[in-house]
């Protein structure tokens, strides 16, 4: 099976300490909005949908290139001391009480064995990306939906033509997962995508669930109401005030009733629980307004090679996530924080629209020269960038008169990084 990160192992030799930890790939929607729901839209019910869920995906990640930490609690999300959340845990801390969100000193409280990792970003969006270009083999882009980095809806109903031929495209999808990252994941398939999410939640870890129409009253209905999509803690204690402690109950409710206490909210609430979910595959449709990459660092530093490579890694990363979107920039903000939590930042108008790392690296180190110099006094905490004025790249580069500048292939060097990993190759910046 090829593993597209497994040059992350062993951990102990990386240098994690300084990496990224937060991942940038956030969740696109909350839940189906009012307009997007047609009370009176025929065969809705011949449509067929498919939720994607990996199980514990960073946690699983970890588990998968560190044989050691296999059969262990594990989370992610920290990394020295008893600072930060649990992103994830894998199933064995799940089973000591550890969940998503908590804190490291409530879970550590819980489960003093528990093994918390940070949170490495650049590494699980190159699995992901491996793994969106495998699931764009089954259908194509524009009826996949991007919900969070390990959540997808695809919108199946022209590849079948029957529940029966959607668990099986499903069950190519598992097994195509697995052939290629060696992981796995759960999947719920049904009629619509508030259904085919909560189905998914039937059999994990690694399980498949179809949820059919005739299905509704004896496996729907009986569920809390916390597991319609949008419903959380808060909401579900408003409706309990209200009787409303079932799916059943909420699906049968007055609609009046659920607008007067939650707004237009409580009708999408009503009409979700009822299986009346007609929204399609949502995508992002509003340009790029800027991009932007902070990174805080786990332990503060002031030499100047290690502030350089650290401007470095942020460079690389922003004109990675620039290409990868097909953009380029004209104007460029960078920003330190100190140890003392104080800030400085400039920002600066580039020669041209680019997002050659060189250009944007000069830059970055031109605007850094003009700032207080981090010392042990007052070291660095965190470095950021923001690119705006943003623009398609149509690779029509102007070329220098009187230049000798070497025009790399970065999206060629990007596809390699993809496959093999963010340290298999590296171009030399330099900020004279």
């Amino acid at each position: 099976m090829g593993i597209s990160s497994s040059f992350f192992v062993p951990r102990s030799e990386q240098g994690y300490n300084s990496m990224y930890k937060r991942i940038r790939i956030m969740p696109l929607y909350s839940f189906p909005h009012y307009k997007d729901l047609t009370p009176h839209a025929e065969h809705r019910e011949r449509k067929f949908f498919i939720h994607l869920d990996f199980d514990a995906f960073y946690a699983q990640v970890e588990q998968r290139d560190n044989p050691n930490l296999r059969g262990k609690p594990v989370s992610v999300g920290s990394t020295t001391g008893m600072k930060g959340i649990v992103m994830t845990a894998s199933y064995e801390a799940r089973a000591k009480g550890i969940e998503t969100g908590m804190s490291l000193w409530e879970a550590k409280k819980l489960c003093p064995e528990l093994i918390s990792l940070p949170c490495y970003g650049p590494k699980y969006e190159m699995i992901i990306q491996n793994l969106l270009r495998s699931l764009r083999s089954f259908v194509p882009d524009e009826f996949i939906e991007t919900y969070s980095i390990d959540e997808y809806f695809l919108d199946i109903t022209h590849f079948a033509r029957n529940f029966e031929e959607a668990a099986e495209l499903g069950r190519r999808v598992k097994q195509r997962i697995l052939e290629v990252e060696n992981l796995t994941c759960s999947l719920g398939v049904s009629y619509n995508k508030t259904y085919a999410k909560m189905a998914t939640k039937f059999q994990k870890p690694d399980g498949l669930t179809v949820l059919r129409p005739g299905e509704r009253e004896t496996r729907v209905y009986p569920l809390p109401v916390k597991k319609i999509w949008g419903i959380g803690t808060r909401i579900a204690r408003r409706l309990g005030v209200l009787n409303i402690l079932t799916v059943g109950d909420l699906a049968n409710a007055s609609e009046g009733m659920l607008k007067k206490e939650f707004g237009v909210n409580g009708i999408v609430f009503r009409r979700l629980a009822r299986g009346e979910d007609t929204s399609g595959i949502f995508k992002k449709e509003r340009p790029e307004k800027c991009l932007n990459h902070h990174h805080t660092l786990t332990n503060n530093i002031h030499k100047p090679s290690e502030v350089r490579n650290e401007i470095r890694r942020v460079t690389e990363y922003l004109c990675r996530k620039m290409r990868s979107k097909k953009l380029v920039a004209g104007h460029l903000y960078f920003v330190i924080r100190y140890g003392n939590l104080r800030y400085a930042a400039d920002d600066t108008r580039l020669r041209a629209y680019t997002n050659d790392d060189r250009e944007i690296f000069t830059a970055a180190m031109k605007i850094y020269e003009n700032l207080p110099e981090p010392n042990p006094e007052m070291p660095a905490r965190m470095f950021g960038m923001t690119v705006f004025d943003l623009h398609q790249d149509t690779k029509d580069y102007n070329l220098e008169l009187f230049g000798s500048k070497v025009h790399l292939p970065f999206y060629a060097l990007d596809s390699i990084k993809q496959k093999y990993g963010e340290g298999i190759i590296r171009v030399g910046l330099d900020s004279n």
